[in-house]
């Protein structure tokens, strides 16, 4: 299984980006983030990132090919 160009994206951030891409991408989705959540958004979203790349590493799944589609 391969990561989409998004995902890949988000995982090549590294932690100092993830603002920046959170600004980003709730201004593309035509949301705010509020002041008092902004900084909780941001550390969650850095977490996310760094726990997709260690499961996409100890899954062994490939950064680019075909994707697969999920069957249960």
């Amino acid at each position: 299984m391969a990561t989409d160009p998004a995902l890949a994206a988000f995982l090549a951030l590294d932690d100092h980006a993830v603002a920046a891409y959170a600004d980003a991408r709730a201004e593309a989705l035509g949301l705010a983030l509020p002041p008092e959540t902004r900084a909780g958004v941001v550390d969650n979203l850095a977490l996310l990132r760094r726990q997709a790349a260690t499961f996409i590493v100890g899954a062994g799944l490939e950064a680019t090919g075909p994707l697969e589609p999920f069957e249960p």
